[in-house]
């Protein structure tokens, strides 16, 4: 088996780093469009994070989703790259001048959440609720009843 394949599937994966946010003004697009994103990290913490770049993103994203990613982040006004893995295996060896430290942060918690969240359907007002409740008991009442009636019926007649 030739290493096409495998240099394929090193790069269909990547990590995704913002370089550097230039102003205030392009950090609060980017923490607004981030926000979007990200799970379990609110707005305010997710900006003390950018401030300290570079920042990687997600240490493992997919290759089409993370320069999708970039380039967004690039029409906001931030420095953002993608950098797929077997571009980082090589660097490593060249000594790449993009690399990013190891013990840069990270905010891996991005970019699976792109699926919308299953929606709940909006609660019915609590006497809807309530209504919709009364109906079945009575509705209920009356079956037992109709019942009890039928073996009455039999059990006497």
């Amino acid at each position: 088996m030739d290493g096409t394949g495998e240099s394929t599937n090193k790069s269909e994966y990547g990590k995704l780093i913002i370089q550097s946010i230039p102003t205030k003004e392009t950090e609060d697009m980017v923490v607004s469009y981030l926000s979007r994103m990200v799970k379990n990290v609110s707005a305010p913490k997710l900006a003390r994070k950018l401030r300290r770049t570079p920042f990687v993103l997600s240490k493992n994203i997919a290759a089409k989703k993370g320069e999708r990613i970039a380039q967004n982040l690039r029409d906001l006004g931030a420095r953002a790259e993608f950098v797929p893995h077997d571009m980082q295996a090589q660097g490593s060896t060249l000594g790449a001048e993009n690399e990013v430290p190891p013990e840069i942060e990270s905010l891996d918690m991005i970019f699976e959440k792109n699926k919308p969240s299953p929606t709940r359907p909006p609660q019915p007002e609590g006497s809807a609720k309530g209504l919709i409740t009364t109906v079945v008991v009575i509705l209920m009442v009356a079956v037992f009843s109709l019942l009890a009636w039928q073996v009455y019926d039999l059990l006497t007649g």
